[in-house]
């Protein structure tokens, strides 16, 4: 434990959110010697999942919705409170509002809401054939509707559009998708890798509608009929939109907390402007000095479990001084015959390496490649497609470069180095 818990073994903490960075800061709790009450309010009825796995195992059949049950540490104590969502937070009676009425008293607090699908505005939810991708609930009412679905219309061409895409591909179903950027996957792997990968998904089967917004959607004989921005049509069974997500704040609104994007924290997750506060996960925005001291969120699987570990540790320690939350963004993701992972940032203002694996191959992305950004003479982001092995050798050195404690222009050489020996 570093520092002097400030709890008592009669206090409680309330967690709000039962994701993965809710999860692992109640578990990080009993960790560190917190011996009083934690309750989490879980706003789904099922027990912590594998999300990401949603857009995979269970859209495909492969899995059912048990197989995604994360396992939980046996004897902690912990009383999770399942299907119930926090509407109301006051941070001066320290008290947390749930949609059943009930209200919790709370010594210590965890926000961990994440972030909720994004339908665009003129798009009516709930009508049949048409989903988002979020929860376990989604991704098994999208299993369903592909039963009888020939042909899907994915609107956003990011990681998890991708994936699903894909899927439907592997299903010997047509899938198309639309997106206004001229590649795939440009925010989460960037222009180099997502254009190559770009022409992969096409060999593998997906048609691709890029550059183009969606202008009107409509129900049509059973179909989906969706103008888009050129003044063409597409049709499709089901439609699935991608398209972003929001950080869950709404039920913040009238807290007094700095909502404007996610909730705004310290280095060390704490939430600024009150007391007995943090936030982990999707939700917080904060300051990664590993890059630069603009808050920002980041909304990926390993960064939440990270991030609810250094909050629970940060809520313990109260006000201490605690060293800052420098996390590596970092995922994977299978799609078709690709294997794409990536972590750091990627910087628009990066100098960009780009290595081929099998140089002169027309599919770069299925023969491997890698892509590497550097600023100020140092490696801040990485992509690797079907190059797992140099992959896992350069992250593991990103993971222990910091910056004020290590020669830049070594490590730099070093991880060069291995990819020209790859």
């Amino acid at each position: 434990m570093r520092g002097r818990m400030v709890f008592e073994p009669t206090d409680r903490i309330v967690v709000a959110g039962g994701g993965p960075a809710g999860l692992s800061a109640a578990e990080e709790l009993r960790r560190q010697g917190f011996a009083g009450e934690i309750l989490v309010l879980n706003s789904e009825p099922y027990p912590p999942y594998d999300r990401p796995a949603g857009s995979k195992g269970i859209v495909t059949g492969k899995q059912k919705p048990t197989d995604l049950y994360l396992e939980l540490t046996p004897e902690t104590g912990i009383n999770w409170l399942l299907g119930r969502s926090a509407v109301d937070l006051d941070p001066v009676r320290q008290q947390v509002t749930v949609d059943t009425g009930e209200v919790y008293d709370y010594d210590g607090l965890v926000i961990a809401t994440g972030s909720h699908s994004v339908f665009p505005k003129f798009w009516v939810e709930g009508e049949p054939g048409l989903h988002a991708l979020h929860t376990l609930d989604d991704a098994w009412a999208l299993r369903r509707d592909l039963q009888h679905a020939s042909r899907v219309a994915v609107v956003g061409g990011g990681l998890t559009g991708c994936e699903v895409a894909c899927s439907v591909v592997g299903m010997a179903r047509e899938a198309v998708i639309i997106d206004s950027k001229d590649h795939v996957m440009d925010r989460a792997i960037g222009e180099p890798a997502g254009a190559a990968v770009t022409e992969e998904h096409l060999e593998y089967g997906v048609e691709m509608k890029l550059g183009r917004r969606v202008d009107a959607i409509e129900r049509h004989r059973g179909r989906w009929r969706i103008l888009l921005n050129d003044g063409k049509y597409t049709w499709a069974d089901v439609v699935v939109v991608t398209a972003g997500e929001r950080p869950d704040t709404e039920w913040l609104k009238e807290s007094g907390l700095d909502i404007s994007d996610g909730v705004l924290c310290d280095h060390a997750l704490r939430v600024v402007g009150a007391n007995n506060i943090v936030a982990a996960g999707a939700i917080a925005r904060w300051p990664n000095l590993r890059y630069d001291d603009k808050p920002r969120r980041t909304g990926q699987w390993i960064a939440a479990l990270e991030h609810g570990r250094a909050a629970a540790q940060a809520l313990l320690a109260g006000d201490a001084e605690m060293p800052p939350v420098t996390i590596l963004p970092r995922f994977w993701s299978q799609q078709g015959k690709l294997r794409i992972q990536a972590c750091g940032e990627l910087l628009p203002d990066a100098d960009v390496q780009i290595t081929e694996m099998r140089p002169g191959r027309r599919d770069a992305a299925a023969a491997g490649m890698l892509v590497t950004y550097y600023s100020a003479n140092r490696m801040v982001g990485l992509v690797a497609v079907n190059a797992p092995h140099p992959f896992t050798a350069m992250t593991r050195m990103m993971l222990n470069d910091v910056p004020q404690n290590m020669e830049l222009s070594s490590n730099i050489r070093s991880m060069r180095r291995l990819v020209n020996a790859s």
